[in-house]
């Protein structure tokens, strides 16, 4: 009976809210999308200086791969970078300290480094 049933793990964060969600759905929620933004203050693709209040979450491992929308696989990327990386071949890694390695068509690879947090207002 295990076997069979539809039991979807769900995360939630301190205060009982939904964090992560597997592939239950497709779009970051907006408490997935405040997250984000609480993470970081600019587009998650070096050098970029987008706000992240204007960029799209993107799945590390594509939702079309059976990436799971849960925040260990999104990050915040302005449209110039999706379109990158949709359309341009740009791949993605993300580590669990969140530092992000960029891998170009042409082979050559770039990494950020750890992932420090939004800066204080």
């Amino acid at each position: 009976m295990a076997c069979t049933a539809n039991i979807i793990p769900v995360v939630l964060d301190s205060n009982g809210v939904t964090i992560d969600l597997g592939r239950t759905v497709r779009l970051a929620t907006t408490h997935q999308r405040r997250a984000l933004l609480a993470m970081y203050d600019t587009c998650a693709i070096p050098g970029c200086t987008i706000s992240s209040r204007h960029c799209q979450p993107h799945h590390i491992h594509w939702w079309t791969n059976l990436g799971p929308t849960n925040l260990v696989n999104l990050i915040p990327i302005c449209s110039k970078h999706h379109h990158n990386v949709h359309e341009d071949g740009w791949h993605l890694h993300l580590a669990p300290n969140r530092a992000l390695t960029i891998t170009y068509p042409n082979g050559t690879t770039q990494t950020t480094g750890h992932h420090t947090q939004r800066t204080a207002a």
